[in-house]
Formats: structure tokens, C-alpha cells, sequence
């Protein structure tokens, strides 16, 4: 974020979000500290601030994307009639089901307004440019944060079958 704006200048406008105790001196990039592994209140407010930022871009901007590991606990929107303590229990659930990556993040992308595509979306006609550093092996982008600018190649089917196989309910 320090990078993009010292070679953008005044044109840029954005969101950083961080986990909590984190430092980050940035003057035109608003900072938010949001909860890692576990999503807290903060991760969903960091959230729909940066749906409401994608959603404010128009045909011709220019949309940075600077994603990397903990984006899908430190900017988690729960899905439609989805609560924030479900959010948590599940991913407690998860983190202790000695689940993989894959696993965890295909029942993640179907039970958020941003992962698996949502955050793309959101930005509409705008150009869009995701970098993102992966902490997953194989790297792969629907893993990345859970892939908020890349779409689900998952079903619901699949994250049920996950959440059946790894006996969570």
C-alpha cells in the first residue's frame, strides 16, 4: 500500500486492512484493523468498506487489488442471513478440523459477499488489477484471501461435501 501510493500521488484513494497490533504509516490510504484468524466486528465493517470503495469505481478508473494471506478473516462479510458469531464458529470449526487450504476456502467463498468473485463484481466497468502474494501452496487465485477478484470454480454441493467429510456440521 506504502508502494502504491508513493507512485500514484494524490490520484489514489484506498483501503488498507490489517490485523490488529499491526502498524501502518499511510497518509492517503485509510488503515483498518480487523480480526486474524478469527473475522471480528472490524473485519466485517473493513469489509463493506471496501465493497462500498469497489462500488464507487466507474468505467475508466482504475482499480489496485493489493491482496495477500489473512485477507479472508480481515475482510469477511458474512453472506445473506449469515451472522458474524456463525462466521466464527465456523471458522474456529475449521481451523481445528485439520482441514486443507482448499477445504476451508470453498466453504469460505460460498458463505461471503466478497470471496470468490464478489469483490469483482462489485467494481463494475473499471479496470481492475489484482497483485496478489500467496501464502498457500500451489498459489493457486481462488485460494488467495479466498479469491475475492477471481471467480469460485467450486459448487455449494462441494463446500457441503467438505463440511461432511471434515464432520462439521
Amino acid at each position: 500500500a506504502l508502494a502504491a501510493e508513493q507512485h500514484y500521488g494524490d490520484a489514489i484513494e484506498g483501503v488498507a486492512v490489517v490485523p490488529h497490533g499491526v502498524r501502518a504509516e499511510l497518509q492517503r490510504v485509510a488503515v483498518i484493523h480487523a480480526g486474524h484468524p478469527l473475522p471480528d466486528s472490524a473485519s466485517v465493517e473493513a469489509a463493506e468498506r471496501v465493497l462500498c470503495l469497489a462500488a464507487s469505481a466507474r468505467a475508466g478508473d482504475r482499480v489496485l487489488i493489493l491482496l495477500s494471506g489473512g485477507a479472508s478473516s480481515l475482510a469477511c462479510p458474512p453472506g445473506e442471513s449469515l451472522s458474524l458469531a456463525a462466521m466464527q464458529a465456523l471458522t474456529v470449526d475449521l481451523l481445528h478440523s485439520g482441514a486443507g487450504i482448499s477445504d476451508i476456502n470453498c466453504v469460505r467463498r460460498h458463505l461471503s459477499r466478497i470471496k470468490g468473485g464478489r469483490l469483482a463484481q462489485a467494481v463494475a466497468g473499471a479496470d481492475l488489477l489484482t497483485l496478489a502474494i500467496s501464502d498457500v501452496e500451489g498459489g493457486r487465485p481462488e485460494d488467495i484471501g479466498s479469491g475475492p477478484t477471481v471467480a469460485d470454480p467450486t459448487t455449494v454441493d462441494e463446500a457441503r461435501d467438505s463440511l461432511r467429510r471434515l464432520g462439521i456440521a
